[in-house]
């Protein structure tokens, strides 16, 4: 029963990533969080909504689609644990696993020889790491929640984070001093040295992983 809702679902969201277009301009989401269309060949859009593919060994599983204003939603009884999004460099010199799409095209269009892998949140960090196994440079880009931290006492973003990193001995990296809470947003409140900054924080923290 369980397993048919899955494959049911999985079908949808192949269903509607087959009707999505490659976008024709960049999406208003992605230009409100200051970011070009350097890396978004994986892209599509549906009616106004970005369409983003969740992969699990090159298959799409699901899809998250993310409106002008923000707004995430993955597609309902799609399984997304273990899936990611990979923008990949031929040649990256470093692999940067982080959260969001926009933190992941953040640290991209930043970091000119870098991989990056979107495991989309926190929770599933761990699962993604554990299923790609990257190697070489590899730096876990944590938002730094410290809101919740300030609220609550811990700091979800930073930890799961953590956890996998020590999972194959990799570096952990967050943005410091900024009101937001992760790389997409230090670059907006960066300004012009944004994409600097970002690339010598992340650099910092990259550890080798054999």
């Amino acid at each position: 029963q369980e397993r048919e809702y899955r494959l049911r679902a999985i079908r949808g969201a192949r269903e509607q990533w087959a009707q999505a277009r490659p976008p024709r301009a960049l999406h208003p989401y992605l230009e409100r969080k200051g970011l070009s269309a350097v890396g978004t060949n994986a892209l599509r859009v549906h009616g106004d909504a970005l369409i983003v593919p969740v992969f699990w060994r090159d298959r799409l599983m699901s899809i998250q689609s993310i409106t002008p204003d923000g707004q995430k939603r993955f597609w309902t009884g799609a399984p997304v644990k273990g899936g990611a999004l990979v923008l990949d460099r031929p040649r990256a010199a470093l692999t940067a696993v982080c959260e969001g799409l926009a933190t992941g095209l953040a640290i991209y269009q930043s970091v000119r020889h870098a991989s990056v892998i979107v495991a989309f949140d926190a929770g599933n960090l761990l699962h993604v790491v554990n299923h790609l196994r990257p190697k070489g440079n590899v730096v876990i880009c944590a938002d730094n929640d410290h809101g919740t931290q300030a609220r609550r006492g811990f700091n979800p973003g930073r930890e799961k984070a953590e956890n996998a990193a020590e999972l194959i001995g990799a570096g952990v990296a967050w943005p410091e001093s900024i009101e937001g809470t992760d790389f997409a947003d230090a670059l907006l409140e960066w300004g012009q040295s944004g994409h600097k900054r970002i690339e010598r924080q992340i650099l910092a923290k990259a550890r080798y992983v054999t």
